[in-house]
């Protein structure tokens, strides 16, 4: 394990830890300056899920820190912050107590630095000689240091490092087994757990769900020796996906809402809403569709606060389904209307497709197919699209041999067949998913190697393969990163 044990760590004097629900994060209060009015305060904290990369024998990962300020006791400091409230401060519960109010912006170009060997002691030259830019370097405890200054510059010199995959070539399989191979040599468990985690979402998406269930059983195991709370979440949500694709819609269940429980946890918005959609999905294929319904509006409610309009659409589209699935047309056709308007302000190829489906669930009629057939053969498998965690043989139920010997498609099996037959078009020529410049696939992805949220396959947040996601010229980012 190369994380130092964050629960277990000793600070140095006068540093406050700050309790965690998670055991991958570290915050501390480090005590600055003091005046006559107020004592002063640096909030330091490791990157949720970020990535530790090891040189030279040094451990690095990113951090951020706060500036907040604790009103000393006495006239002075009550007249002080009297006369000159601070607008827009977020307030802080100190470990001691005392509260604070935040006094500066959110600082973000920082480093967490320990040695690899924990038998190591780091001198400060050592750490000076390696980052000869920095602006400040402080020892935190024993053998952990802050360095300040470098932090966004070193994300993207290590972005810059990382080799892209080149737009069009590279499949998700293919750089999913190089990072496995390279964690496996580099003895990083971290990433190992992740590549397994990219191998077994891809499975998924080509059908292979026993292929899946090995892989992230694998991927499961190691996060739980390191322990990584933020990877097993992971782990657990796209287990909880192939579990439902083999017909075990109750422990896919449970995963779930492990998942969810650990988002809410951690206060992350973006897998709080995957995993409400997910565990929808769950109570979809146990015919709960009343549960699943509330399910899908809460996850809407934060794809709406969180901006991610394509979500939005999708479980508009999952709501119409449920709908119609309870018997209630009207409803259903508004739900449905809604998410092809969204798709359409967009500028979403899915619009055109899903009204076709629409249409024909309005006139009582049926689908023999799930694609077109008609511009002739077509790659449908769901990775021909984005694939990631919520793939199209999942969302629609049943696998591909059942598919084949199953009934035309008629009332919410229509709706419930959009889904996948939208995904299949994607490697069509002429069906709207155009192709993206390669000047764009490579700032698109260049962007990605330096997100959190990025395995180095796949995005974590909307559960897309990057490379093929980067081709797609009508695609986002889900949290706007992408360059427009």
């Amino acid at each position: 394990m190369n994380a130092p044990d964050w629960q277990g760590f000793v600070c140095d004097q006068g540093i406050l830890a700050e309790p965690t629900a998670d055991g991958g994060r570290l915050v501390l209060w480090v005590p600055a300056e003091r005046d006559p009015s107020f004592q002063y305060w640096e909030r330091v904290a490791n990157v949720a899920r970020g990535e530790i990369t090891i040189t030279e024998g040094l451990c690095t990962t990113a951090a951020t820190s706060i500036r907040a300020r604790q009103r000393v006791r006495g006239v002075v400091g009550r007249l002080w912050d009297r006369l000159r409230p601070p607008r827009g401060s977020r307030a802080f519960l100190l470990p001691n107590g005392k509260s604070a109010l935040q006094c500066k912006d959110r600082q973000s170009d920082l480093l967490l630095v320990w040695p690899e060997d924990k038998t190591t002691v780091l001198e400060l030259d050592q750490l000076k000689s390696k980052w000869p830019e920095a602006k400040r370097f402080e020892k935190l405890g024993h053998g952990l240091f802050l360095v300040a200054g470098v932090g966004a510059q070193a994300s993207r010199r290590e972005a810059a490092r990382q080799p892209l995959q080149p737009p069009g070539t590279d499949s998700p399989q293919e750089h999913a087994e190089a990072l496995l191979a390279a964690a496996r040599q580099a003895g990083d468990r971290n990433k190992e757990a992740t590549a397994l985690t990219d191998l077994g979402v891809i499975a998924l998406s080509k059908g292979k769900a026993q292929d899946s269930m090995t892989l992230l059983e694998k991927a499961l195991e190691i996060t739980r020796k390191l322990p990584d709370p933020a990877r097993e979440s992971d782990v657990m949500g796209n287990l909880g996906m192939t579990l439902l694709a083999l017909g075990q819609p109750l422990k896919a269940r449970s995963a779930f809402e492990q998942t969810l429980a650990h988002a809410r946890a951690t206060g992350d918005r973006f897998a709080e809403k995957a995993a409400l959609e997910r565990l929808g999905i769950s109570f979809w294929r146990l015919r709960d569709f009343n549960g699943a319904l509330g399910l899908f509006d809460q996850a809407l409610e934060l794809a709406r606060q969180v901006g991610d309009r394509h979500q939005q659409a999708n479980l508009l589209w999952h709501q119409g389904i449920q709908h119609a699935e309870l018997g209630q047309r009207q409803l259903a056709i508004e739900k449905a209307e809604e998410s092809i308007a969204l798709f359409r302000l967009m500028g979403r190829p899915q619009a055109a497709s899903y009204g076709a489906y629409l249409q024909k669930y309005r006139m009582g009629l049926s689908e023999d197919s799930p694609g077109p057939t008609a511009r002739g053969a077509v790659d449908r498998s769901p990775e021909a699209y984005l694939g990631g965690a919520l793939v199209a043989s999942v969302m629609a139920g049943g696998s591909a041999t059942e598919a084949a010997h199953a009934k035309p498609a008629t009332g919410p099996g229509l709706l419930r067949m959009a889904m996948s037959a939208t995904k299949a078009m994607a490697g069509f020529v002429g069906s709207g998913f155009k192709t993206a410049p390669a000047e764009t696939q490579r700032l698109r992805l260049q962007t990605c190697a330096a997100c959190e949220h990025h395995t180095g396959v796949r995005c974590k947040i909307c559960g897309c393969f990057t490379n093929v996601k980067s081709r797609m010229l009508h695609e986002d980012c889900p949290i706007g990163k992408w360059p427009a």
